[in-house]
């Protein structure tokens, strides 16, 4: 396999980079080159594209596991099922499941005659061939949930690495827009590892936490991203349902893990996506297993004798009202941020981004497009450039040749495309005027009358 090979099919797909079979023939030649993580890149890269989505997906979750990275894996199999049942990517999971320590998957089955027995799933006792034993259990009480750990593994940080996403290189440059955000970020997170000698005269030091709120799309996840590369740190993305375990306190032991991870390998952004239901409120009716996984997380936080120095804790959630109000508490999530959808600025740097690599894209006018987005998620945009791509690529396949998107076929996905996050403001108008007592959610109603959405 030459250099030169690969060179040339490169320069192919900067011409033409929708063209999802010469990406999985060029992942193909990288794999064969030695090359994996470009391979990886190479793969991603095709999985985004319709018409090879599904093969492009099986070729990414093989490799994925291969590599160990079960909880991208996991994530990239579970996505491609929902869209459609294929026995490949099926077994796929049941095997990452399988290697991850979790019981495997059943798939939907049509329903057995009341004289058949029914076979477990993994929220049941019979989902595992044999109960495990642990110091001062022998007849674990069990609780719903998927992660499974070894207790006899030598080292109880080993499961937690497999969320770890390594040094990212996205950084803030990479974010567009959410100035107010980022400068947030950069005061009570990123200034004290760039200036410790100044955070110390004033008896501050690194670490603490951030909670990120807003409509679902709007980057919250990226920026805690962007957060790890910009420190060059570590960043360990988590769950609930990969903390969640059936067997009476073993999620706690999870979540431990998990913090020891992050101990181990500091600086490192522990990332909480949908809080929410990891974090959730405790109530007298809460399921028991819930609150002891929240006083074990609040304990954890705590760090008590130093141990969170340079941990850094980021959380996302859609429902801030949902999540215990423990977790405000200073030393916690300090600082309770809100994540607007883009501004105007912001939202003709993502439709540039997405529209100006497309054939024509850069004799497109975007600012008529950016005034009529306005309350559009980051997400909300993708889709609306994705739709516009739709008519030249269409016209692409019947001729035979590239077509340049037009302005018409832009016009044509701004008709037909809506704002997915509107409901979400509805919902989230009645906390602020009701429940916003400790002024909790002051930056959303100011973004609400600024918006004249309340």
């Amino acid at each position: 396999m030459t250099d030169s090979l690969l060179d040339a099919l490169a320069r192919a797909l900067q011409a033409d980079p929708r063209n999802g079979t010469l990406w999985l023939h060029y992942a193909e030649m990288l794999a064969q080159a030695g090359r994996g993580d470009d391979t990886l890149a190479a793969l991603r890269k095709a999985v985004e594209l319709e018409g090879v989505r599904t093969q492009a997906a099986r070729k990414l979750v093989a490799l994925l596991r291969e590599k160990g990275q079960y909880a991208e894996a996991l994530i990239r199999a579970e996505a491609e099922l929902a869209r459609g049942e294929d026995a490949t990517l099926r077994a796929e999971l049941a095997l990452i499941e399988l290697l991850r320590g979790t019981p495997p998957s059943i798939p939907p089955t049509p329903a057995a005659p009341p004289s058949a027995p029914k076979a477990p799933n993994r929220g049941e006792a019979g989902a595992r061939p044999a109960p495990r034993s642990s110091a001062g259990r022998e007849n674990p009480r069990e609780e719903p949930g998927a992660a499974q750990i070894d207790p006899d593994d030598t080292d109880p940080t080993a499961w937690a690495a497999q969320f770890d996403w390594g040094d990212l290189r996205i950084t803030f440059r990479d974010v567009a827009g959410l100035d107010e955000a980022k400068r947030q970020v950069q005061l009570r997170i990123l200034a004290p590892f760039r200036n410790p000698q100044i955070f110390e005269a004033y008896k501050r030091e690194g670490g603490g936490g951030i909670l990120m709120y807003g409509p679902p799309g709007c980057g919250k996840t990226f920026l805690a991203r962007a957060t790890a590369g910009e420190l060059g740190a570590r960043f360990v993305s988590v769950s609930i349902h990969d903390v969640i375990d059936k067997y009476w306190g073993e999620s706690e032991k999870l979540v431990h893990e998990l913090f020891e991870h992050a101990r181990r390998n500091r600086p490192t952004v522990l990332f909480f996506d949908e809080f929410d239901a990891l974090g959730s409120s405790r109530r007298a009716d809460s399921p028991q297993f819930l609150r002891m996984m929240v006083d074990q997380i609040l304990q954890e936080m705590d760090g008590v004798g130093g141990r969170n120095r340079d941990i850094l804790l980021m959380a996302a959630t859609n429902t801030p009202w949902n999540v215990d109000t423990a977790f405000r508490r200073p030393g916690r999530f300090d600082r309770v941020l809100f994540v607007p959808p883009p501004d105007d600025a912001a939202r003709l740097a993502l439709l540039e981004r997405h529209l100006r690599k497309l054939p024509g894209g850069a004799k497109l006018d975007l600012r008529p497009a950016m005034k009529r987005t306005e309350h559009f998620s980051a997400a909300d945009l993708r889709g609306l450039c994705e739709r516009a791509s739709e008519g030249p690529l269409e016209r692409a396949l019947e001729g035979g040749a590239l077509s340049d998107i037009t302005q018409k076929d832009l016009e044509a996905a701004l008709t037909a495309t809506r704002s997915s996050i509107l409901e979400w403001f509805a919902t989230a108008r009645n906390y602020v005027r009701f429940s916003n007592q400790g002024g909790q959610y002051d930056d959303l109603a100011a973004y609400l009358k600024a918006a004249r959405l309340g």
